[in-house]
């Protein structure tokens, strides 16, 4: 304990007498020099000069100016003076919108492609569809030649609506027309004629058949050919699993009127949608 009171007494004289040192030449510098005159020549008195240890002694310590840390690794980007924009002409102007809608157009691929292709999916698989192309004008203005078309195979035929059958005639195509008669209708003809009827319950008698506002309500009039006249002739109703179609551009088309009725086995299935041409895209009817 007596040796560390001892050296904390000497530090403090030590630090005292400096302090002193320093008080004494601060005052010293602050002290007010007066200005003595003299004769003609001007001369005037000069300055004592300090000992050399008070003028070291009063000399301040350089300050240190902190600097900022300089990041590892990061080397200051070189600063262009006048730099000037290089001016873009019309060809390299054009040479960019190109190439800017060429990547355009390969994004919009790249983003429709798979939805394309699970389109594709659902169609041909999972409904079981199948596409056509309509051939000819039998179903104008309906279906127009060269219409592409979505056929649904599973789909049960209902009156009025479109489908795609293999005709009882020699084709290397499939036809397509529209159900008039289905399975159960009344018919009965008179002359060339043929009335198809699905409201009524029974025939119209003899005497009625000559008179047009004798016939029942919802019948229909065709007129046909002799193959066709003599098949229907020996029916009273279209039998089960038999259909009669017509096209629904009756002066140019090949359909019941020719060939008669068109069996249920071969008929592939509804035609329920035109993909193509682009502009008429829609449900058909």
């Amino acid at each position: 304990m007596d040796e560390i009171k001892e050296r904390f007494e000497r530090l403090k004289r030590k630090l005292k007498r400096k302090f002193n040192k320093k008080q004494k030449a601060k005052n010293y510098n602050n002290k007010k020099r007066k200005p003595t005159q003299s004769g003609k020549t001007g001369t005037k008195k000069k300055r004592p000069l300090q000992p050399r240890e008070r003028i070291e002694e009063t000399r301040e310590e350089p300050k240190i100016s902190s600097r900022p840390r300089e990041v590892v690794g990061r080397k200051p980007k070189p600063v262009k003076k006048n730099q000037k924009k290089k001016r873009i002409t019309k060809e390299e102007f054009e040479k960019r919108k190109k190439k800017k809608r060429k990547e355009n157009i390969v994004e919009i691929i790249k983003f429709m492609f798979p939805v394309v292709l699970f389109a594709v999916f659902v169609f041909f698989f999972i409904l079981n569809t199948s596409p056509h192309m309509v051939d000819g004008d039998s179903m104008k203005p309906t279906l127009l030649n060269g219409d592409r078309v979505i056929v649904r195979r599973t789909k049960e035929p209902k009156r009025y609506e479109i489908i795609t059958f293999k005709p009882p005639v020699k084709s290397e195509f499939q036809y397509v027309k529209r159900i008039i008669g289905m399975p159960g209708d009344l018919v009965w003809t008179e002359g060339s004629d043929l009335f198809i009827n699905h409201q009524a319950e029974s025939l119209p008698k003899a005497s009625e058949l000559s008179a047009a506002s004798e016939l029942p309500d919802g019948t229909i009039k065709i007129n046909l050919s002799e193959d066709s006249l003599a098949q229907m002739s020996q029916l009273k109703k279209i039998p089960k699993g038999y259909y009669f179609v017509l096209g629904d551009n009756r002066n140019n088309s090949s359909d019941s009127r020719t060939f008669g009725l068109v069996e249920g086995q071969s008929i592939e299935g509804v035609v329920s949608l035109r993909f193509a041409p682009f502009n008429n895209i829609g449900w058909i009817k």
